[in-house]
């Protein structure tokens, strides 16, 4: 917080303003999340099978990639398996699938969108991660599989 005062203080600027500006010199990385909250189990493992059949296909267009990440401990060595379904684009752009099991009932299934523009740094999110978002939806079947038509909370 005096990091963020002292920034403001020394410039004059708003915080809108440095972030504009930041954008104009470095370019923007558009981003947002989707969470499927409270998934039956069995019901997330027929998503999770449907993201990985996509990920050859999606894998298979020059310039793209698709793989499952594993967190390797720098410290102990130890491996977590499974920690996201990445699929990548020529130009950096991403959409990832994690699991997680920790919320009071069932699955939640997180889909991050991720983009970076250098240029057009004033769009609405959900345009400028249009492409990415319907990519995403089609790999993981996720509206038919579980019937829900929305995610339950987007940031």
């Amino acid at each position: 917080m005096l990091c963020w005062l002292s920034i403001l203080a020394h410039t004059g600027m708003s915080v809108e303003a440095i972030v504009k500006h930041h954008w104009e010199y470095y370019g923007r990385n558009y981003y947002q999340r989707y969470d499927y909250e409270n998934i039956d189990t069995e019901v997330a493992k027929k998503v999770f099978a449907k993201i990985t059949e996509s990920m050859a296909t999606f894998g298979a267009i020059e310039g793209r990639s698709a793989y499952v990440f594993k967190y390797v401990d720098p410290v102990d060595g130890s491996v977590s398996d499974n920690q996201g379904w990445i699929f990548k684009y020529a130009d950096g752009s991403r959409f990832v699938f994690r699991q997680s099991g920790t919320g009071s009932s069932g699955t939640t299934i997180r889909l991050y969108l991720e983009k970076y523009n250098a240029t057009e740094i004033d769009l609405d999110v959900n345009l400028a991660l249009k492409e990415i978002i319907q990519d995403a939806l089609a790999a993981c079947s996720i509206v038919e599989i579980t019937g829900m038509k929305e995610p339950t909370v987007i940031t």
